[in-house]
């Protein structure tokens, strides 16, 4: 564990006084790459348990409005700080009548929606709820993601209908300004895109683009930032933990999905001199959603122990890829609302009442063998 600090004023004669500065820049470089998505502080021991070094939490910007949530959610991360956690945050856009100025609609349609930029009031709400993210947990918060799955632009992402250029241009300057507040406050942060595991499928299923055409557009808008990649490494479909036999991820530069399986899709895509940053690195990439589940139809029911054997192989793969800075599992308990979606999405370490599934030892040791 270690925190990277800012330059230190230091005083030059006998005479001259000079003040400390109260912040200097933050960021908590994890010992692993082993993380998990928790959300609530009670569940802070039981992930320094399993000895993860990062975790992972939503943020509805709509919390950013109530001072008491707020303040729960400071004390959250407190906690994972005494940790010695780093920690991810991933800012959700969720809809509120009470901010309508944030939102790029005016009714509900979606489960999150892209930060508005379409009129000067709604970029001005923007930038002030960033302002005031970064400020409040600038000493806390290493990583930053902005939106979810903005691949998905009907469900996760939504601005309304458009093409995948003007689509790419409003995200990213959404990001911009999130992108310019978190690093006004914490230059050492680093600010995320989110994409799913759709890698190439043009626009299908309604408005769904393939990430492979939206990351050179992007990277042509973002290029001068230090933007980073958020994946979601899913198997497919999701209520089969077993990843190594997904019929539509291959081996080849334009398939359909890209998961633990081919991971090294993506990564080659990003050597490429173009995305490099401008002083030639690779970007940062995380794994920042990925889940395994103990109860699948077609491994007949409960696989618990089948679950644990696919989180190793998973976090051993991830952690064979150099450029792989964060594996997050989604989650360390299953989550009642998953679950109410479909029951075979049973993701956690533990059941919903606590109790410890076979996948919990296999995580907690899988870094040490």
């Amino acid at each position: 564990m270690k925190k990277q600090l800012g330059a230190l004023c230091l005083a030059i004669g006998l005479s001259l006084s000079v003040a400390v500065p109260a912040y200097a820049d933050f960021y908590r470089e994890p010992a692993s790459i082993k993380g998990v998505l928790i959300d609530s502080e009670e569940m802070v021991p039981y992930a320094a348990e399993v000895g993860v070094s990062q975790v992972i939490s939503n943020f509805p910007i709509s919390w950013s409005f109530y001072e008491g949530q707020m303040r729960a959610y400071e004390s959250f991360l407190t906690a994972l700080d005494n940790a010695g956690i780093t920690v991810t945050v991933i800012v959700l856009n969720d809809w509120q009548t009470s901010r309508p100025d944030l939102l790029p609609v005016q009714t509900p349609v979606a489960n999150y929606y892209g930060f508005n930029v379409k009129t000067e009031q709604g970029v001005k709400a923007t930038r002030e709820a960033a302002s005031n993210m970064a400020e409040r947990f600038k000493g806390l918060v290493s990583n930053w993601v902005i939106g979810n799955e903005i691949n998905d632009g009907q469900v996760w992402n939504y601005v309304g209908q458009m093409d995948i250029d003007s689509y790419c241009a409003e995200y990213a300057a959404a990001y911009r300004i999130w992108y310019d507040a978190i690093k006004e406050q914490n230059g050492l942060a680093r600010v995320y895109i989110p994409y799913d595991f759709r890698w190439n499928c043009g626009q299908i299923e309604g408005f769904k683009f393939g990430a492979m055409d939206m990351l050179p557009r992007l990277n042509a808008l973002l290029k001068d930032t230090d933007y980073g990649i958020a994946w979601h490494a899913y198997p497919d479909p999701f209520e089969d933990p077993v990843f190594t036999d997904d019929v539509y991820t291959l081996e080849k530069p334009d398939t359909y999905i890209v998961s633990l399986k081919n991971l090294h899709i993506l990564t080659d895509y990003m050597e490429q001199a173009d995305m490099r940053t401008a002083d030639g690195r690779v970007r940062h990439l995380i794994l920042s959603e990925q889940g395994f589940t103990s109860m699948s139809p077609t491994r007949g029911g409960e696989c618990q122990e089948l679950q644990a054997q696919c989180i190793t192989e998973a976090y051993r793969t991830a952690a064979a890829n150099p450029y792989v800075e964060a594996f997050m599992l989604n989650r360390l308990v299953d989550s009642p609302a998953l679950l109410q979606a479909n029951p075979n999405y049973a993701f956690g370490l533990m059941t919903t009442n606590y109790t410890k599934k076979l996948s919990w030892e296999a995580y907690k040791n899988v870094d040490k063998q």
